[in-house]
């Protein structure tokens, strides 16, 4: 809490705290800080250090001051709070060798960046330090371990990784990507065990008990479960607000109609293991195409592009193909001309409505 007094010094008789009084001064026209104000021989109102050109100079790299520092510049404050900051954190850990980590990632992020970076960014990685101090040395070629790691942390731009690279890591992509399928999948589950309890829930929780299973023993790749369980923490929040399971799966797949593949086996599962009454409703290609239609019109993507001209297979030429199928697309004129394997269609351009 702060202290508060008259605020006479700036034509204030009510109470302020300082901070108040100081946006209450006037600006120096020399310097711009907001001082008491004093006239000198010219008529002109300055603060005192103007007034008696009163010089600092920085303690650390004796370089002029300007502004209200009296001390230290910028750059030797920035290095000043790096230091100890660098220490405070590296306190956090529990080893030797990975407090001498740390603090060579904060010098090498001072080195390759700047003070300023080092001395405020650094606290929000300390946490991957923290995770990866009982691994072993080489924890980076095991997917266990990378599963464990905030997939942030690991990502091409991600300064820790940078770091890492540069003392001759070599992260295998492949195994990223499938850490971070499983980190997915992981979260997904944590947030579908923690929805309230149904029937609905019940059933989604056995089929990813099954699945997980089929995944351990190969069956499935771990991007197939991650889908499938995105597909259905939408389906449990659009089950909120529905009657029963089978108007929320229709109210999900009017909106996400790309998700139709994702959540087509758990709705099989449904079928034959529960009572909940859930079928795939039947896929009205002439309102898919519509809603596809409209989402691009509203907000061009090459996603919305893509999820268009499947839409358009289907609506103009009756023909229904994954959303991760392959296909060629090529503008020509006015249409499109979309090739799959060795069958090539013809489907009109929605960037030709775009330019009507």
């Amino acid at each position: 809490m702060d202290v508060v007094s008259q605020g006479l010094s700036v034509g204030v008789d009510s109470l302020i705290c300082d901070s108040c009084r100081a946006r209450l001064r006037p600006k120096c026209p020399r310097c711009g800080i907001r001082r008491k104000l004093y006239e000198v021989d010219s008529g002109a109102l300055v603060c005192y250090r103007c007034r008696d050109n009163i010089k600092y100079y920085c303690t650390g790299c004796d370089v002029e001051l300007t502004g209200k520092e009296k001390t230290l510049c910028p750059l030797c404050s920035a290095k000043r709070l790096n230091k100890i900051r660098k220490h405070q954190n590296a306190l956090n850990l529990n080893t030797l060798g990975s407090r001498k980590l740390f603090i060579e990632f904060v010098n090498w992020l001072e080195k390759t960046r700047n003070s300023f970076d080092a001395a405020h960014k650094q606290n929000r990685y300390i946490l991957f330090f923290q995770t990866i101090e009982p691994f072993p040395n080489d924890w980076y070629l095991t997917l266990g371990f990378l599963t464990k790691v905030d997939g942030r942390y690991l990502r091409r731009s991600a300064m820790p990784r940078q770091f890492l690279e540069s003392k001759g890591v070599v992260f295998d992509e492949r195994l990223l990507v499938t850490a971070m399928d499983l980190r997915t999948i992981d979260i997904n589950t944590a947030i579908l065990e923690e929805t309230r309890p149904s029937a609905l829930q019940d059933a989604i929780l056995e089929y990813i008990s099954l699945r997980k299973s089929q995944l351990e023993e190969g069956n499935i790749k771990a991007r197939t479960l991650r889908f499938e369980t995105s597909a259905m923490k939408s389906l449990i929040d659009h089950n909120r607000w529905s009657k029963s399971p089978q108007k929320a799966l229709e109210s999900l797949l009017r909106e996400a109609p790309g998700m139709r593949a994702s959540i087509f086996k758990f709705v099989s599962f449904a079928r034959t293991n529960t009572n909940l009454g859930m079928f795939m409703p039947k896929l009205n290609a002439e309102s898919g195409i519509v809603a596809a239609l409209k989402r691009y019109l509203n907000k061009p993507s090459s996603k919305a592009f893509r999820v268009y001209t499947f839409f358009a297979l289907d609506y103009f030429h009756d023909c229904y193909l994954p959303r991760n199928a392959k296909i060629h697309i090529k503008e020509v004129g006015d249409g499109l001309e979309v090739t799959f394997k060795s069958h090539t269609f013809w489907v009109p351009s929605p960037t030709r409505i775009l330019k009507k």
